[in-house]
């Protein structure tokens, strides 16, 4: 008023750069909340294998703004640290076991005992290779399908990365199809049997 300037024009001003100014700086303020949550919680280390929603990979980077992703084609996502504050994190990388789910589909013509020998045999793989959980595991005649009798193989594998349970699941069915032939088991594959009628007319 001193200096003859409009009052209430200056401070409506202020108030709406003012306001601009807290809109443009919201996304970098809560990309820095998201990255204090990060560092307090620790949902994930550096070189971890994690699912964030639709992003999957291995974790290269953690800024104040974002988190940078290594996917498993070799591209680097770049995800703000703010939507971390809701996403749900999927940790793959603390597993301290990585389970194995199958179906080991043999063929009809297969008989009972044979298929007793065949779990049993199994069973005992999985109960001395190095990387495979001794007190978790089920081996089980389980079903009949459509065109095979189904051995449902579910265990463990307690190993550091993702090539060592390559590797250990490698290790497991190889020994597995080696038993099939010791045993004299054959595994099926789809079949349809069609019956032809003639008319002798």
């Amino acid at each position: 008023e001193i200096l003859g300037l409009p009052l209430a024009s200056l401070v409506a001003g202020l108030g709406i750069g003012g306001l601009a100014i807290a809109m443009a700086a919201k996304d970098t303020i809560a990309n820095i909340f998201g990255s204090v949550t990060i560092v307090a919680d620790r949902p994930f280390n550096i070189g971890d294998w994690v699912k964030i929603n639709n992003v999957e990979g291995s974790v290269v980077g953690l800024g104040f703004r974002s988190t940078r992703i290594r996917t498993f084609y070799d591209s680097l996502i770049t995800v703000p640290n703010s939507n971390l504050l809701t996403a749900v994190v999927d940790n793959l990388g603390q597993r301290t076991y990585r389970r194995y789910k199958t179906l080991l589909q043999l063929t009809y013509d297969t008989p009972p005992e044979k298929i007793t020998a065949f779990c049993k045999g199994i069973r005992h793989i999985i109960d001395t290779q190095e990387f495979t959980r001794k007190d978790v595991y089920h081996v089980y005649f389980n079903n009949m399908s459509d065109s095979s009798l189904d051995v449902l193989l579910y265990c463990f594998f307690k190993v550091p990365d993702w090539k060592v349970e390559l590797q250990a699941r490698e290790e497991l069915l190889l020994a597995i199809v080696t038993l099939a032939a010791d045993i004299g088991v054959e595994f099926a594959f789809p079949t349809r049997t069609l019956h032809i009628e003639s008319d002798s007319n």
